[in-house]
């Protein structure tokens, strides 16, 4: 018998990612500017992000949770790191950034 997908839970994951990943680049523009409005951004992007995954702890369990979360984080991180920041993405990135997602995958399951 299949599973069903909870949307919910997926949509409030990705938006938990959304949002981290948000505030990972408000902080690294903070960190390369001085400005502060990148601190505060950060920090307010961060605080909604994990709101949202203490809510996401009720629906599942923590180590399914927090790994989707990670990983998606940083498979998204990498790419716009490399986009944004001119940051190295070499091959062997790309191949640990798709072993990651496919853990996802894996754990999403």
């Amino acid at each position: 018998m299949a599973r069903s997908v909870d949307w919910t839970l997926w949509g409030m994951l990705l938006t938990a990612a959304a949002l981290e990943l948000g505030g990972d680049l408000a902080l690294k523009w903070w960190a390369e500017t001085d400005r502060w409005l990148g601190m505060g951004a950060g920090l307010l992007l961060y605080s909604v992000s994990l709101i949202l995954f203490a809510i996401l702890l009720r629906r599942a369990e923590l180590a399914v949770i927090f790994a989707l979360w990670v990983g998606v984080s940083a498979g998204l991180l990498a790419l716009a790191g490399w986009l944004l920041f001119g940051e190295t993405l070499s091959f062997r990135h790309v191949v640990g950034i798709l072993v990651v997602l496919g853990g996802v995958v894996l754990l999403g399951a």
